[in-house]
């Protein structure tokens, strides 16, 4: 009961993350269900859904196949859809149902694999976790399955791990962080997964380094540092002074040197607070705190953390009450999604910053990019 939402709506789900990873990158993505799932993620998770195809299926779990576990019925319907559409991949996601009776997703897709010879991936979720978890086990197997070490290393080249638009919309954060990155002498490899096909992310090794831009990309830059030695730094390219140091932070991390995270201190009190993804408010805090004259900035993170990024001012809130609680406290600030002020009852300014994986389609279209000539103007109330 404690996680019970009274007030918000449900979080993207983990599967919704996987599918938001894959989307573009020609595989056949299936979610083992009854059809709301499927239905849940294509309608309210994926803007890219009404203006771009992508083939996600649902595989019409009825309550016979799940009461007798017919797997033998579903990798053959896998097999007749995967030899008409020819996926460069295929991928299955689990839901409740499939958690319950004890799907084994992973050996699935071992049999499909066998029988039809198309790298396939059975990703164990359950609609139970949110969507960073998605992300971060999607692009962590990517890694695994084509991604070979380099050849050779490109100087002054990088990846962009973890956009989806579950974080960053549709409306041109990444490609706003891209030329950040460009007109600081960086050459963009390859971007997980936005805006990049499976070619460019096979030859994503060949960068100098990665830059995390969400936590859903973090696995894979573990995975890379320990597979490839590639170094890694987390944070988003914000505004001109925030970029400048985000980009002598990526120079040094090509270099082979520490620190791998931009972080300044509060030296007050903190009056405001930011609540949504971990490295999309880390990186606005350092911004507020480097360019702005703010003093003091707190970040409320209802998903997933990245270990050591941030300190005491930085926190969980794993339930809606907690939220609620943190945000009447001693704030003059807040900023986060707009479905967040319901939960305000004190006098603090309210600043709205949507954020997909909370809103949906109710602000999609207001998603805003977090750049330089965007903030002053965000920061008085409006996009």
């Amino acid at each position: 009961m404690h996680k019970l939402m009274l007030t918000l709506p449900p979080f993207a789900p983990d599967y919704s993350g996987v599918c938001s990873a894959l989307f573009e990158l020609g595989g056949m993505l299936l979610i083992h269900d009854a059809s709301g799932c499927t239905g849940n993620y294509t309608g309210y998770d994926e803007p890219r859904w009404y203006g771009s195809r992508s083939a996600v299926f649902c595989t019409a779990l009825r309550e016979l196949d799940a009461v007798l576990g017919s797997d033998d019925k579903l990798v053959d319907k896998i097999l007749r859809a995967a030899r008409e559409i020819e996926p460069r991949f295929v991928a299955i996601m689990g839901s409740p149902v499939p958690m319950v009776i004890g799907s084994d997703l992973e050996g699935i897709a071992r049999e499909v694999e066998a029988a039809s010879g198309i790298p396939s991936f059975g990703f164990a979720t359950t609609g139970l976790k949110l969507y960073d978890a998605g992300v971060g086990m999607a692009l962590e197997a990517l890694g695994k399955r084509f991604l070979r070490s380099p050849r050779k290393r490109l100087p002054r080249t990088v990846n962009l791990l973890g956009a989806t638009p579950l974080d960053f919309g549709i409306r041109g954060a990444v490609s706003c962080m891209v030329r950040e990155l460009e007109d600081r002498g960086f050459r963009v490899l390859s971007t997980f997964a936005m805006d990049s096909s499976l070619e460019d992310l096979a030859e994503s090794p060949r960068a100098s380094v990665n830059l995390v831009v969400s936590a859903g990309g973090f696995p894979l830059a573990l995975y890379c540092a320990r597979t490839f030695g590639t170094p890694y730094v987390v944070g988003q390219p914000l505004g001109k002074e925030h970029c400048d140091h985000l980009g002598e932070l990526l120079c040094r991390a090509e270099k082979g040197e520490a620190p791998r995270f931009l972080r300044k201190e509060n030296e007050d009190p903190s009056r405001t607070l930011l609540i949504g993804e971990h490295v999309t408010m880390h990186s606005l805090r350092e911004r507020l705190l480097r360019e702005k004259g703010f003093r003091g900035v707190d970040v409320a993170v209802p998903f997933g953390r990245i270990p050591s990024l941030g300190g005491a001012e930085t926190f969980a809130v794993p339930s809606e009450k907690v939220l609620e609680e943190r945000m009447n406290g001693r704030y003059d600030l807040i900023l986060g999604d707009p479905l967040y002020r319901q939960l305000l009852r004190s006098s603090a300014r309210y600043v709205e910053v949507p954020h997909v994986a909370v809103s949906s389609k109710l602000f999609w279209d207001r998603s805003w990019p977090l750049e330089a000539k965007d903030l002053d103007h965000v920061l008085k109330g409006g996009f």
